[in-house]
């Protein structure tokens, strides 16, 4: 039977601990879409922990310099590097090309 007490740290990309000992699981990093962590049930053993909240998503584009640049951008952000735009959102945003 496995300790009450120690569940696992969170994954990577963002994901959140498991739940241990009466503690809930935490929540996944904001902005990298990582998963919350998870609950338990364990009869007899005070509280049941609850799970904890996935983060927010990140969507990230990248496109060559000789395509044709978005008619609507709102939200999140723009880089250029040599070769490519690059559009990242976090939480929300629009981009259409026409």
């Amino acid at each position: 039977f496995p300790s009450h007490d120690n569940l696992g740290a969170g994954g990577s990309g963002g994901g959140g601990a498991g739940a241990t000992g009466d503690n809930n699981g935490t929540n996944g990093t904001a902005n990298t879409g990582g998963g919350g962590g998870g609950a338990r049930n364990v009869t007899g053993y005070g509280t049941t922990p609850l799970g904890g909240n996935g983060g927010k998503g990140v969507v990230i584009i990248r496109q060559l310099l000789t395509e044709k640049y978005p008619t609507t951008i709102s939200g999140g952000t723009t880089t250029t590097t040599a070769t490519h735009f690059v559009f990242a959102f976090n939480d929300s945003g629009t981009i259409g090309w026409s």
